[in-house]
C-alpha cells in the first residue's frame, strides 16, 4: 500500500506542479469580467410575496421546500412575474444548499423556465443567497435574451430586490 502510494505521488507531483505554474501565469488583465453591480443585472425582482413552506424531511438533514413569486423588471423595460420553488437542504444550522427551478413570464404570456443552484449564508440576521442559473430556450421575442443563458443570483430571504446577471 504505501509503495503504490509513493510510486503514484512520483507521477502525480510534477503535474500538479505544472498546473499550479500554468495558472499563476495567467493574465486576465482586459478580458470581459463580470460585474456584479446592481445597474448591471438584468433582472431586478421589485416585489416579492413568499408563499409558503413545508418541511419535506429532518434526518439525515433538514429539506424544506419554498415558494416565491416575484414581480420585476427584465432589461429594465420588461416586466415580468418571477414563480419559484427551491428545495433547501440545511448541512448546518447555518448552511442551506438549494435546488431550485421557475418560470420567468410576462404580462402577455410569454415565458421561459429555468434550473438553479445555490448556498444561502446567515449575515445580519438576514439570509443571503447566491446562485447559478441555467435558463431554457424560448421562442418569445421579449425574453429570448435569456435563450440558453447561465445567470448568477443574489438575493436576500424576505427583502427586495432580488438580482441576475449574465455570463457572456
Amino acid at each position: 500500500m504505501i509503495i503504490s502510494a509513493i510510486v503514484l505521488s512520483l507521477f502525480l507531483l510534477p503535474s500538479v506542479i505544472d498546473i499550479r505554474a500554468q495558472f499563476s501565469q495567467l493574465n486576465i488583465k482586459g478580458q470581459n469580467i463580470l460585474s456584479l453591480n446592481v445597474t448591471d443585472a438584468v433582472y431586478n425582482a421589485n416585489t416579492i410575496e413568499f408563499l409558503g413552506s413545508t418541511n419535506t424531511s429532518s434526518t439525515p438533514y433538514r429539506i424544506t421546500e419554498k415558494h416565491y413569486l416575484d414581480q420585476g423588471l427584465l432589461n429594465n423595460t420588461v416586466n415580468v412575474t418571477n414563480s419559484q420553488t427551491y428545495l433547501d437542504t440545511y448541512l448546518s444550522d447555518d448552511l442551506p444548499v438549494g435546488r431550485g427551478n421557475g418560470t420567468i413570464a410576462t404580462l402577455d404570456g410569454q415565458n421561459i423556465s429555468w434550473i438553479s443552484s445555490g448556498l444561502g449564508k446567515l449575515i445580519d440576521n438576514q439570509w443571503i443567497f447566491y446562485g447559478v442559473m441555467l435558463f431554457n430556450n424560448t421562442h418569445s421575442e421579449s425574453l429570448s435574451l435569456l435563450n440558453n443563458s447561465i445567470g448568477l443570483s443574489k438575493s436576500i430571504a424576505g427583502s427586495e430586490p432580488d438580482y441576475i446577471w449574465l455570463l457572456k
